[in-house]
This record gives structure tokens, C-alpha cells and sequence, in this order.
């Protein structure tokens, strides 16, 4: 058998699994997506006032409208990159749950992809699809009009996949912290504040000053979400677009590597917390 096929028969029924527990748990599922078009709402409002406030139309090469999408945008993206696996190798460590899972014939790093992959999955279908579809049916019959061509869409799809990579293998070296503190709470929501600033999701990254422009380029946040929004936006273009993908590409052997080396030097350092 293709060890490809072979990977995806044994490890996707992880991902239906993880699609029927989110169907199964729907409230938590309806208050997230409120809270999500809330933080949506409240940041419009934000920009808006901001452009009503301005007497230059364009800021940092943004109209109001653009920006307008870009929340949109960005909000969907959000949700396809979104992940707390840090969270629940956290949660399997301090409980002793890991140990279990260490000695099944199964790949662990593969099974919490696969697992993740269902979130990814509903959040897409369930509620990015028809979000952009909302945003594409208004702004057609409000404004006239058409989405981008198939081509930038494609490209964004691309860049957005590469983006869930980046941000899975990051959240998992990140999980690993585990192995030696006893608690992330506190360090994850530091995090996923820090993630939300340098990704791009609330401000675009051509916002910040020049100099932090460039220190943001050596890590892999603005791969992730500000990068496929741009893309969509079709202010990453041509030359630039190609470029803007392979490094995406490299972040994703880089980090790669690093979960690898990090994942062989905590395991020697197993300290299971419960159990």
C-alpha cells in the first residue's frame, strides 16, 4: 500500500472523531462563533472610526473598504489556522494521559494532526464557506462587486493551508513546554494575545513602524494569518506572492525540524504529573 494511503487510512478516523464531538458539543460551538463576529464587529468599528477621523482616504495603502475586507478576511483565515493542541498535550502530561498514548503503535505528532485536521475542517465548512459567501452575495448586490479570480483564491487557499502547518507545528512545539513546567494556562494566553498582534489579525502588519516590520520577519507569525489575507487582498502579487510562499514553505521545514528535536529531548525527560 502507498505509505500515504496507508497514513491518512490509519489516522483519519482521529479527525472524524474530532468532527463529531464538535457537532456534538454545539453550544459551545454557536458561543464561539458570537464571540468571534462580537471581536469582528468591535474591530470595524474601530477602523471605521479611525477613517472617519482621517483626512487622508488611504492609510498605509488601505481605503476603508479594503479594510473592510481584511477584517472579513482575516477572521476567516483565523478560524482555518486556528489550534490549541499546546493546550491539550498540556492537559495530557499534567493529567498522565500521555503515557498511554506514548506506548500505542501510533504515531503521536500524525495522530494530533489528524485530530486537529477535524477542527479544521468544521471551521471551514461550517464557518468560513458560508461567512465568505455572506461576504461575496452582499458586496455584490450592494456595490457590484466580484470576488477575486480563481487564481488569487487558489493561491490564498495555498497560502492559508501553509499557514495551519506553520501554526500546528508551532503550537506543538509550544505544547512541549509541558514537559518542563507544570502549568501553560497562564503562558498560553500570553501567547495567543501575542499571536493575534504579530499575525496580523487586528492590525495589518504594514501598520507598524519599518524597523518592526523587519524584526517580525524573522519569526513565523506573519506567515500565518497577515500573509494569506494580503494574498486574497491582491496586494501580494506576482514575484512577491512567490516569494511570500516559499517562505511559508521554510518556516514549515524549520519549524519541522524544531518539533522533531524538541519533541526527542522531552520525551527522555518524561515526567508524567498524575495518573
Amino acid at each position: 500500500m502507498n505509505p500515504i494511503k496507508k497514513i491518512v487510512k490509519t489516522y483519519i478516523p482521529f479527525t472524524k472523531v474530532t468532527i463529531q464531538r464538535m457537532m456534538a458539543y454545539r453550544v459551545n460551538f454557536f458561543l464561539r462563533i458570537l464571540i468571534d463576529v462580537f471581536r469582528m464587529f468591535i474591530v470595524y468599528y474601530l477602523w471605521k472610526a479611525i477613517f472617519m477621523n482621517s483626512e487622508n482616504p488611504v492609510l498605509s495603502g488601505f481605503t476603508a473598504d479594503q479594510m473592510i475586507i481584511y477584517i472579513f478576511i482575516s477572521l476567516i483565515t483565523a478560524r482555518i489556522i486556528d489550534n490549541n493542541i499546546d493546550v491539550g498535550i498540556g492537559f495530557e502530561v499534567k493529567e498522565g494521559i500521555i503515557a498511554m498514548n506514548l506506548i500505542k503503535p501510533l504515531n503521536y505528532k500524525l495522530t494530533l494532526f489528524f485530530n486537529t485536521l477535524g477542527g479544521v475542517f468544521f471551521n471551514v465548512f461550517v464557518i468560513s464557506i458560508p461567512m465568505w459567501i455572506g461576504i461575496v452575495v452582499i458586496r455584490f448586490t450592494t456595490l457590484g462587486e466580484l470576488p477575486p479570480n480563481i487564481t488569487t483564491i487558489f493561491c490564498y487557499v495555498v497560502s492559508a493551508l501553509l499557514g495551519f502547518i506553520i501554526m500546528f507545528l508551532f503550537n506543538f512545539c509550544f505544547g512541549l513546554l509541558s514537559f518542563y513546567v507544570t502549568n501553560l494556562w497562564g503562558i498560553v494566553n500570553l501567547k495567543g494575545a501575542s499571536i493575534m498582534f504579530l499575525s496580523g489579525q487586528l492590525i495589518p502588519l504594514v501598520f507598524f513602524p519599518e524597523w518592526f516590520q523587519k524584526l517580525l520577519q524573522f519569526i513565523p507569525f506573519g506567515s500565518v494569518n497577515y500573509v494569506p489575507v494580503m494574498i486574497y487582498l491582491q496586494k501580494i502579487n506576482g514575484s512577491a506572492l512567490v516569494k511570500a510562499l516559499i517562505i511559508q514553505m521554510v518556516w514549515v521545514f524549520v519549524l519541522w525540524f524544531l518539533s522533531v528535536a524538541f519533541w526527542n529531548k522531552a520525551v527522555k525527560r518524561l515526567v508524567v504529573l498524575g495518573g
